[in-house]
């Protein structure tokens, strides 16, 4: 069964997407994030086969038909952390939490920052946050500063067609098929008129204005104990990164680190997502 959500919180408002397997109580047992001008939707193909749970999947801040950040204001992980935890703290139990990409990011922080909330954390193609060396930051600064100063809310790509918005989306950043592509699009995107928008906030294109070191990056994995799975895609964002990924996995407490097929959107993708449902479920079961 799959209801739309909304959720007030004190500072803004998020929407989302809740999965209730049948056979499960009326609990949460899962909540999920979804990766960078993504959405909840991401994770449609995935929570159906998660026998047995109830999964919530958020729209983060700025994307989806969540509330966006007021113009002047920058999208930090810190500031989806801080959204999540207030999130966590209506529900009455410890979740597992699943993060994809950006979202396995914000999912890492927040376990190290309200471990009570989390029973579990499940990182997909993500094993924490880019970082920079201390002496970039001051130039990186100056780049998102520059282009929030030009921003105006009206900018924003448009598209004659709804088709022509899931071509340019399986073409970005990361390579998508068609069903992936056109499931992110029917959220993330709008009819104004004549025209397709899409509905995520412009800011969410610039430039981070702040990263952490890597040493950073160690003092916040160091503070996770939840049992923590890392499920890295053979064909994602990591596939020339495997030194640097077994490197971040050592400073994990407690985790397991597996490589399966697929590429970045595995957990969506028709052809891989069984696969990335039956490693989470078998992880979950034996934690």
């Amino acid at each position: 069964m799959l209801k739309e959500m909304h959720f007030q919180l004190k500072h803004t408002s998020l929407a989302g997407l809740k999965w209730q397997s049948p056979q499960s109580p009326e609990i949460l047992s899962a909540v999920a994030l979804h990766g960078w001008l993504d959405n909840a939707a991401t994770f449609c193909e995935l929570c159906p086969k998660m026998d047995n749970m109830t999964i919530t999947s958020l729209d983060l801040a700025g994307h989806g038909f969540s509330k966006h950040r007021p113009v002047g204001v920058f999208y930090h992980l810190w500031d989806y952390a801080l959204d999540v935890i207030e999130f966590l703290q209506t529900q009455r139990q410890s979740v597992w939490l699943i993060g994809h990409s950006m979202g396995g990011t914000v999912a890492m922080l927040v376990a190290a920052l309200a471990p009570d909330k989390i029973r579990g954390l499940i990182m997909l193609d993500n094993i924490g946050p880019i970082t920079e060396e201390p002496e970039t930051r001051v130039a990186t600064m100056q780049r998102a500063v520059q282009r929030m100063l030009k921003f105006k809310q009206s900018n924003g790509t448009r598209y004659k067609t709804q088709e022509d918005m899931i071509t340019a989306r399986m073409d970005g950043f990361t390579k998508l098929g068609y069903f992936a592509s056109s499931t992110l699009v029917q959220r993330g995107a709008y009819k104004e008129k004549d025209q397709w928008v899409w509905r995520h906030d412009g800011k969410l294109a610039f430039p981070s204005p702040y990263r952490m070191d890597e040493e950073s990056v160690y003092s916040f994995i160091n503070k996770v104990v939840c049992p923590t799975f890392v499920l890295i895609a053979n064909d994602g964002i990591y596939k020339e990164k495997a030194d640097f990924v077994e490197a971040r996995a050592k400073h994990f407490s407690w985790v397991k680190l597996k490589w399966i097929d697929g590429g970045h959107h595995f957990h969506l993708e028709p052809d891989t997502s069984q696969r990335v449902a039956e490693e989470i479920r078998h992880f979950i079961d034996h934690n």
